[in-house]
């Protein structure tokens, strides 16, 4: 009998305990309160200018630093591949794979740029 009312007690504690919500209180905020600076730019993507160089005619990828595939396409040996690319604005590092090179390259500042034919990125133009 004594057991039973310790335990209806810590029920009954454990109920009022459960029932307390001033953890679950949510402060509300008006809109015209948050501040945006002006410079602050809503865009989640962005846009890549590809220039890359090869000497053979074989599938070119690009790629995120994780492996996820951007882009393909044939390479052209006398033109190259020029595109643009859109990508998120988080990517600020792909992974270009060329025959048995892979490079790693920023493209933080709109450009991605690479000679296979010389192996040396030479940066954006």
């Amino acid at each position: 009998m004594q057991k039973n009312l310790i335990f209806a007690l810590i029920a009954l504690f454990m109920l009022i305990g459960a029932c307390d919500d001033s953890k679950t209180k949510l402060t509300e905020v008006d809109m015209q309160d948050l501040v945006v600076p002006q410079s602050f730019n809503y865009e989640m993507t962005g846009s890549v200018d590809v220039d890359l160089k090869g000497s053979w005619r074989i599938p070119l990828f690009i790629k995120t630093t994780s492996g996820a595939l951007l882009f393909k396409a044939q390479m052209n040996p006398e033109t190259g591949i020029n595109t643009s690319l859109v990508i998120p604005k988080t990517i600020k590092e792909v992974v270009v794979e060329y025959q048995s090179i892979s490079e790693t390259i920023s493209v933080s500042g709109g450009t991605l740029y690479y000679d296979f034919r010389v192996g040396a990125w030479e940066g954006a133009k």
